[in-house]
């Protein structure tokens, strides 16, 4: 009985001990830290023996394959490590979990007397040459290093043009390195060769109401057909600005909302009575790029913060340059903050309501078209 009560108290910490490693050609040890029966390996030989990108900044490292990419916070208590599925810090090594990195970046994982860590070979099943880019389809994702004039896919094998199989992997001879290598996803690898196209910011103008939803009526003016006009004013001073509507139709919230994600900058505009202009502005915003977007903006050097703008929006700026280009005109935009549709969007988002006085006659409707796309023009620079 002393016998079996003795193995009862030794298993969970014979559970616990480390166990062999094999990560691809690397052999290490695996650790259980905390006692909780979750294995971790020391993310450097990981990394090396798969192939794997690896990344460590202050309080996260993160392994990458292909697109696809797994991050860990770091932390050096290694209870709360194995508790939270977090990376361990212990003095200058760091060690990852094992099972949540092999579910996320697709490797083979199998516990037995000891963990088995791999990745199968990838498989090359198309090469697409086009001027000034090629792009390699692989069976999964792989990682490929720019070693002077040739790219080597790590993992992976196959045969063509230019392709010689090495012990690590599949290695492409080129006549010069590829200016940018990045990967879209599905296996894919793109490798370009000269300046990017540069992304170019988009204007979305939202011309309120329409169809069957005619606003509100001022001196026998509907306010759908004020808010086109003026829409179609300011998109002749910026070429590249497009519509929620075209023509009298009835638009849901929901379409123009999609639209909406996806621009630079989206000027909502409505009409009121008498000669008052409101500028309205998010309360708050949801998404964790537009949330950002304003501090990045803040500090950002000024061809950083330009290409930002393309994909996120500070409207607190835009409100600004729209507060200065209408002042010229000597109006006073009067401000407020809420849930507006429309403006909870990665971009930058503003609803502008213009009093029906101010709209009279086509000059006063292109100064206020003019203030609108100056303001737009000025916040995009």
């Amino acid at each position: 009985m002393r016998f079996f009560a003795l193995v009862l108290v030794l298993l969970p910490a014979l559970a616990q001990a480390p166990r062999p490693l094999l990560v691809g050609g690397e052999v290490g040890q695996a650790l259980y830290p905390g006692g909780r029966g979750v294995s971790y390996g020391e993310v450097r030989l990981v990394a090396r023996g798969l192939g794997l990108a690896l990344w460590q900044g202050e309080g996260q490292v993160a392994l990458g394959l292909g697109s696809r990419y797994k991050v860990f916070p770091l932390v050096a208590q290694e209870a709360q490590a194995a508790a939270q599925g977090a990376a361990w810090k212990r003095g200058q090594e760091v060690f990852v979990p094992l099972q949540p990195l092999s579910e996320a970046l697709g490797l083979e994982y199998r516990a037995q007397e000891g963990i088995l860590l791999q990745l199968p070979w990838a498989r090359l099943l198309g090469v697409e040459r086009k001027p000034g880019q090629v792009l390699l389809r692989f069976s999964r994702e792989v990682n490929a290093l720019v070693e002077g004039n040739s790219v080597l896919f790590l993992l992976a094998q196959g045969e063509g043009a230019g392709l010689r199989q090495e012990a690590r992997g599949l290695r492409l001879a080129l006549e010069t390195p590829p200016t940018r290598l990045y990967y879209p996803g599905g296996g894919q690898v793109a490798l370009e060769w000269g300046s990017p196209a540069k992304p170019k910011p988009t204007v979305l103008l939202d011309p309120g109401h329409g169809g069957k939803d005619p606003g509100i009526s001022v001196g026998g003016l509907l306010e759908k057909d004020l808010t086109l006009d003026l829409a179609r004013r300011v998109a002749a001073r910026l070429p590249e600005a497009q519509l929620t509507r075209q023509g009298d139709q009835t638009v849901p919230l929901e379409a123009r909302l999609r639209l909406a994600q996806g621009a630079s900058v989206v000027v909502s505009l409505h009409v009121t009575q008498a000669s008052a202009v409101y500028l309205y502005l998010p309360k708050v915003r949801s998404t964790p790029l537009a949330q950002n977007a304003e501090t990045l903006l803040a500090s950002a050097p000024a061809e950083q913060a330009a290409l930002l703008k393309v994909y996120a929006g500070d409207p607190r700026r835009l409100a600004q340059a729209l507060q200065k280009a209408f002042s010229a005109l000597g109006i006073v935009l009067a401000q407020a903050e809420g849930p507006y549709a429309l403006t909870d969007i990665p971009g930058a988002g503003v609803v502008l309501e213009v009093g029906a006085q101010r709209l009279k006659t086509p000059e006063a409707r292109n100064q206020i078209a003019e203030a609108i796309a100056q303001a737009i023009r000025a916040y995009l620079e």
